[in-house]
């Protein structure tokens, strides 16, 4: 008991660095009056969808519950002229102010998936889109105004689609996500199976307990016999992976064909993950791992950024946050 109430107050001491994120939804704007980006984000999302105006159910209305069915929507996030790399300039407590803050300038929501689907666009007929899967302690603000700053960061110009798998968004609530990650896999493999019948190339970035999810839905795309499927896959990326290795490894076994490349992103200094093993009973987690060479029979590249500075003080985020990570893995990612 004294143990899991340590553990507890250390993660509330590293959430506690600010107030939650929230998507202020600002009408009316120009962004090139601003001198402001707009980053398109689309949003397929099993978080609870209260009811209300297309603006107000992408704005806040997507919690923390469980929902059966899966919401699809796509808002435009403005991106201020100040804007840092690796930063998500908040409002906070001040009035949102597109010249110096993320702000939301319109939402939409679809009727079906094929209907999402089908509004994804293909810049000069490309066919790629990248998929982002959000972490532990997550809400739907704070996932999707992270996808933002990662699309506009790497310079990306494929749509970005954010999948919000419903997080607690509390540091207390890591035994209810681990939960929603089993909750989540039949949507995420729906979306999966859609993307591929519309011959969509998607590239799977994964963060935290994200990755599990990832990792959960292509095994059981792959052994339930639709692992022609994985085929649109055209690279996978773990970043700070919340996984236990061993889990990882069986996981990997069954999954055929294995996606590539396929890259796994680790820290010595994530103190985060170094929670997560406290709070699992393991010496580390596949983010950290100390001895990569149990990967080495997998076609798998490790990138390892210890000895980037900067970035979240946990250390969990380094390779959306700290400059010098981005330019590092936006150079890797560049032919």
């Amino acid at each position: 008991m004294t143990r899991v109430f340590f553990v507890l107050t250390i993660c509330l001491s590293i959430a506690a660095c600010g107030p939650r994120g929230m998507v202020s939804l600002v009408q009316g704007v120009k962004p090139e009056v601003y001198d402001a980006a707009v980053q398109r984000v689309f949003i397929a999302s099993n978080r609870h969808l209260e009811q209300g105006s297309p603006e107000e159910a992408l704005h806040q209305a997507f919690g923390e519950s469980r929902d059966p069915v899966v919401s699809y929507g796509r808002i435009d996030i403005s991106i201020p002229p100040v804007h840092q790399p690796g930063q998500i300039e908040w409002p906070g407590n001040d009035r949102p102010d597109p010249a110096q803050h993320f702000v939301a300038l319109s939402g939409e929501r679809y009727a079906s998936q094929l209907a999402f689907l089908r509004d994804l666009p293909r810049p000069g007929g490309r066919p790629d889109v990248v998929l982002f899967v959000h972490g532990f302690n997550v809400n739907n603000a704070e996932a999707v105004y992270r996808l933002a700053q990662i699309a506009h960061d790497y310079e990306t110009d494929d749509p970005v689609i954010s999948f919000s798998w419903p997080s607690a968004g509390d540091p207390r609530g890591y035994v209810y996500d681990r939960d929603s990650v089993i909750f989540a896999r039949d949507d995420l493999e729906s979306l999966l199976l859609g993307l591929a019948r519309e011959k969509r190339r998607v590239l799977i970035i994964a963060h935290s307990m994200g990755s599990q999810l990832v990792m959960e839905t292509l095994r059981q795309i792959s052994i339930s016999g639709k692992g022609r499927a994985l085929t649109s896959i055209i690279g996978v990326a773990l970043i700070s992976p919340d996984i236990d290795e061993d889990v990882f490894l069986r996981q990997s076994r069954r999954i055929e064909p294995f996606p590539e490349p396929f890259m796994i992103v680790v820290s010595r200094r994530d103190r985060a993950l170094g929670l997560a093993a406290l709070l699992t009973g393991t010496p580390s987690r596949l983010g950290s791992i100390e001895d990569p060479s149990r990967l080495a029979q997998l076609p798998i590249e490790i990138i390892d950024l210890s000895s980037i500075p900067g970035g979240d003080r946990a250390g969990h985020s380094t390779a959306f946050t700290a400059p010098e990570a981005i330019r590092l893995l936006r150079d890797l990612a560049t032919p």
